[in-house]
């Protein structure tokens, strides 16, 4: 111990001529490495890490390759497929091992320095202590910012217009809370306009893999360690794990990138689904289909979605567009005649840790429900009053641990492309969504406009709901400004302008 604390020389000396003494102290003992990954980014690192060893066996004398167990994906769990770390591993010669039963219990390996790179699982203290130079992982985002399991989604998703890569050491507490001991340079790297997930790893593995070697080849993973992170100027942003409900249609909620930053979007919110498509692929929600014997709900997944800004873009079909426009203008004539409107019902669900829309009213059944949407408005009750119809004095009912909400949103065909346009019957405005493909239930992918006209359905109703520019604020404002005027609107024009208003979401 006292020989490697009087050896070892400072970390960022002053260059010069390398002696054998010097080579050999400021990297400590040749490394004898368990690396842990999954994925292609990690794929990067392991083989520059495989060619620096074959270069300089003095500085790395071995490796040794450890994988997580295959898990069955796909429809019905039927598919059970390798990570693409382990073809690699067998393709460079490295001795390759499974976790058993995916736990750390009861392991061991004789190595003297863990590198984790997309691996999934905390490596615990016990080995972490037991290797002599604890443990690295590459890390795709200049942390603080995006630790967790998914930054490069989020740092796309959140639109960042740059990113990085850190190397940090394994905390033997929590993920992603290591000593930081390279980073790339502020202002980061820039991400190229309409970058996609595998793009950006693309970009970014090769970087974090030459980081690694590099970092081993200075000697930062001896101690002691410095820090060498930055402080966002703004609050520290998480990347959790991306799971199903991240790849439900929020028609309803906020984007998912508005959820991870806790700020509102400056894009509309048509453009935030694109958006989220165009990242996470696919994108799946609930059609309530109804017939006059029952009702059902289907899954349907979303392919091949796109933003139209306006009626004036070069990407909407001029017979869309002047049917989209003839709509719009019907509506501005009189936006309480009723029509014949042909309509998709979608379902969102909600988990317990999702918040409900705090505007969104309940299913009215009688004048007295116009009452309460009128109060709730106001203030004058709370969401849950008005859901449950109690006062405020009464006990109020526990909270669900899912919450469902149904919407109708308007839909223009493309006979000719077979594509269908949405647009957002909650916010309004100009822009329209297109949706290219549809799978139902896990059967064959089909046009989408094949589909709307099959689980579609065509209902009576407002053209402000559908068609208005402004549909919900409209509704949820009184007739006019001054409450001396609003008094003298007519009773049948209250009973519309609320009827509007609850009729376009309703709980289940």
């Amino acid at each position: 111990m006292l020989w490697l604390a009087s050896s070892r020389p400072l970390r960022r000396s002053v260059a010069r001529p390398l002696s054998i003494a010097t080579y050999s102290t400021q990297r400590g003992n040749p490394l004898r490495i368990l690396f842990c990954g999954s994925d292609e980014f990690s794929c990067h690192s392991l083989k520059a890490l495989h060619k620096k060893h074959k270069d300089d066996p003095s500085l790395i004398e071995s490796i040794d390759v450890l994988v997580r167990p295959s898990k069955p994906t796909g429809r019905g769990l039927k598919q059970v497929t390798e990570v693409p770390i382990a073809s690699v591993a067998r393709e460079l010669g490295l001795p390759l091992s499974t976790l058993p039963h995916d736990t750390f219990t009861n392991w061991f390996k004789c190595i003297n320095l863990i590198i984790a790179v997309s691996f999934g699982r905390f490596v615990p203290p016990r080995l972490l202590n037991q290797a002599e130079y604890g443990g690295l992982n590459v890390h795709p985002s200049l942390l603080p910012d995006l630790r967790g399991p998914a930054p490069l989604h989020y740092a796309l998703l959140n639109r960042y217009t740059h990113t990085g890569v850190s190397i940090q050491t394994l905390s033997p507490h929590s993920f992603d809370t290591g000593t930081v001991l390279s980073q790339t340079p502020l202002p980061g790297i820039p991400i190229p306009p309409n970058s996609t997930l595998t793009s950006l790893t693309s970009l970014l593995a090769p970087l974090g893999a030459s980081m690694l070697v590099s970092s081993l080849s200075s000697g930062f993973h001896l101690p002691p360690h410095k820090d060498v992170s930055w402080q966002p100027p703004y609050p520290i942003r998480h990347a959790p794990k991306i799971r199903t409900v991240a790849r439900q249609i929020p028609w309803l909620t906020p984007s998912i990138s508005t959820l991870s930053t806790n700020l509102p979007s400056s894009a509309p919110h048509l453009e935030d689904i694109a958006h989220q498509h165009h990242i996470l692929g696919p994108l799946w929600s609930k059609l309530v289909v109804r017939t006059p014997k029952k009702e059902q709900n289907k899954r349907v997944v979303c392919d091949d979605i796109s933003y139209i800004l306006d009626l004036t873009s070069p990407d909407l079909p001029p017979a869309v567009a002047n049917e989209v426009a003839s709509a719009l203008e019907r509506c501005k004539e009189d936006p309480w005649a009723e029509e014949q409107v042909p309509v998709l019902e979608w379902l969102q669900i909600g988990d317990d840790e999702q918040q409900v829309p705090e505007w969104y009213p309940p299913q009215p059944e009688s004048l007295e429900m116009f009452e309460r949407v009128v109060a709730l408005e106001r203030g004058e009750i709370s969401s849950v009053d008005a859901a449950a119809g109690v006062d405020g004095g009464q006990q109020q009912p526990k909270r669900k641990k899912e919450w469902r909400l149904s919407i109708q949103t308007a839909y223009f065909p493309d006979s000719e492309t077979g594509s269908i346009y949405l647009r957002d019957p909650i916010r309004g405005g100009k822009g329209l969504l297109r949706i290219g493909k549809m799978t139902v239930d896990g059967k064959p992918t089909r046009p989408a406009a094949n589909v709307a006209a099959q689980l579609g359905r065509t209902v009576t109703d407002y053209r402000g709901m559908h068609f208005d520019e402004e549909p919900i604020g409209k509704a949820l404002q009184p007739a006019t400004r001054r409450p001396e005027e609003d008094a003298e609107v007519d009773e049948e024009t209250k009973r519309r302008r609320n009827r509007a208003m609850v009729r376009r979401i309703y709980s289940y």
